[in-house]
């Protein structure tokens, strides 16, 4: 009988291959013999045979470390449930949760918050506006006359510009007044922004900490944010309005928090929440 102690060896049969001898005979496990590290000239040197530790029914079996694929201890480490972050209580790997919001998603809920505020205000202040409609048709048919006849056009009322610009004005301040409460007082999300899956935190804030803006500071930035709407109001200005309004947002562009202009103010960022 071979006495020699178990551990890998040549293959009898095959040149190429290593076939593991458990100290009685030879076991059906070879491995190519020219691997890294195994790529030595003669005879493999023996290994010290280890028992395996029993294992329970489903418990995947553990290899020798230079076995390739099935390494269990690397296995477990990269594809394993526990691996969730390079920290207890960070987001999974390759979450997007806690990062920066885009600009296509912060857009799109300015939009949605728009229009969320903008049609319970007009159905509220529109019943109050008859008479102001009916001057404006009598004001649109006199228009239409004067343009078919090839008369000098009428002037516009000036009191036919009041009610208009109240009603924007009136849309302006719910705006303000609803980005203040929702963004102090429901976690820093709008209804648009909660659909968006984005929420304002103050800067700095860890991943997970539920940390509110300061009322203060939820104030200022919605003023930064809607103020150039007040200033639309006057139409000389609206042009003017409008390049701020954008400059605002987009100036997240310039950062990698992704903070505008209103957000670098008040010291708060803008992150997905999924």
């Amino acid at each position: 009988m071979n006495e020699r102690p178990s551990g890998w060896y040549d293959d009898p049969d095959d040149d190429t291959q290593l076939r593991y001898w458990d100290g009685i005979l030879w076991s059906d496990r070879t491995m190519p013999k020219l691997r890294p590290g195994l790529d030595h000239v003669g005879e493999a040197r023996p290994v010290q045979h280890v028992e395996e530790p029993p294992r329970r029914d489903g418990e995947p079996r553990t290899y020798p470390a230079h076995w390739g694929p099935e390494q269990s201890g690397r296995r477990d480490q990269f594809h394993g449930p526990q691996f969730q972050g390079s920290q207890p209580g960070t987001a999974p790997f390759g979450s997007t949760v806690g990062q920066p919001s885009g600009l296509i998603r912060r857009i799109l809920a300015t939009f949605l918050d728009r229009l969320i505020v903008s049609l319970p205000v007009s159905l509220v202040v529109l019943p109050f506006l008859g008479d102001w409609m009916t001057q404006m048709q009598e004001y649109v048919d006199r228009f239409m006359s004067a343009a078919s006849a090839g008369e000098q056009m009428p002037t516009i009322p000036a009191d036919l510009m009041t009610p208009p610009l109240a009603l924007a004005g009136a849309l302006v301040a719910a705006l303000f007044v609803y980005e203040v409460l929702m963004t102090h007082f429901a976690g820093g999300a709008t209804v648009g922004k909660r659909a968006l899956g984005i929420t304002v935190v103050p800067a700095g804030t860890a991943q997970g900490a539920k940390e509110r803006l300061p009322l203060g500071r939820a104030a200022l930035r919605a003023l930064m944010k809607w103020g150039p709407d007040a200033l639309a109001l006057v139409a000389i200005f609206s042009g003017v309005a409008g390049f701020l309004q954008a400059l605002i947002i987009l100036w997240a562009l310039s950062n990698a928090k992704r903070q505008g202009l209103h957000d670098l103010a008040v010291k708060s960022e803008v992150r997905r929440t999924r």
